[in-house]
């Protein structure tokens, strides 16, 4: 099948910052660059996002909306006088900051160069060997002050990772990504999710996985199970079925509602949390603690 053009669409932003009210996130601001993501990832839960667009959901990774001024805007909003430096934003919440088109147009870019000035606290999300481009402003960024660098890997499977996430970075890219940052001297986690049961959840697939992020330097591995909220599972479910048809009945059994069946979830968490600590990359209060290293 012919993959559909990608259109961007360029737009002015008026704010970026926007609240994010979930009390288990270390963050609770986010700000987004763009808006859908070429990754086209089969498990992806932000693109109801553009249904606030009036965009149908399905255009989520074909047209991406581009704002061109974030990092002005940015830069105005975190010089506001009621604004803490020390409240960390996340980059970015519903979309990959280092899609393709970011190769191009650098926006990633210019907002880093404004947490660098502010001297902010900051977690870089991603699943792109694309973030190495911008290692040197990362590298100022955490000295100067607090940053998280967190990477999705949620399989070892190469073979898994083409058919789920097809226009995301291989992960033997996102495993140098890892070794790089933490080289670097800065705070690298790693977000394992989703986890696919039966398929990336066993005892074997989650040793391999912890191990290897331990042995490349991750600070803290977190991890979750795959669920179906919203839109999701109208697509997830006939890629298990093209991809995986025996494991269909399994799935419409754990999945009669939009999360994971709670047994289930709760023995690959445990697996998961017992090898975390084994490997020692358990190192949680980093993605917390605001080292202040430079007067205002």
């Amino acid at each position: 099948m012919r993959r559909k053009e990608v259109i961007y669409e360029h737009t002015e932003a008026k704010s970026t910052l926007h609240r994010v009210n979930a009390w288990f996130l270390p963050f609770r601001w986010g700000i987004n660059p763009y808006r859908g993501c070429e990754h086209d990832c089969v498990y992806c839960n932000a693109r109801y996002t553009h249904e606030y667009l009036g965009l149908p959901t399905g255009d989520f990774a074909h047209k991406i909306l581009v704002k061109d001024n974030a990092a002005a805007v940015l830069d105005r909003e975190l010089s506001n006088k009621r604004w803490d430096r020390k409240w960390t934003v996340n980059m970015s919440t519903v979309t990959d900051p280092y899609q393709p088109v970011e190769r191009e147009l650098e926006i990633a870019r210019d907002i880093l160069e404004v947490f660098l000035k502010r001297r902010n606290a900051l977690m870089v999300s991603t699943k792109s060997d694309l973030v190495l481009r911008d290692l040197d402003l990362l590298a100022e960024i955490a000295r100067g002050g607090f940053l998280n660098v967190v990477v999705t890997i949620p399989s070892m499977d190469e073979e898994l990772r083409e058919k789920m996430e097809p226009r995301a970075p291989s992960i033997q890219k996102r495993i140098a990504v890892v070794r790089k940052i933490h080289d670097a001297g800065i705070t690298v986690g790693v977000a394992s999710v989703p986890l696919f049961p039966y398929i990336s959840d066993s005892e074997n697939d989650l040793e391999r996985l912890i191990k290897t992020l331990a042995g490349s330097g991750a600070d803290y591995v977190v991890v979750d199970v795959l669920n179906l909220r919203g839109e999701a599972r109208s697509r997830v479910l006939p890629f298990i079925e093209g991809q995986y048809p025996e494991l269909l009945p399994k799935y419409e059994g754990l999945y009669k509602a939009d999360y994971c069946e709670k047994g289930h979830a709760a023995q690959v968490r445990e697996r998961a949390n017992r090898l975390i600590k084994e490997y020692h990359v358990d190192n949680y209060d980093r993605m917390f603690s605001y080292r202040k290293k430079t007067s205002a």
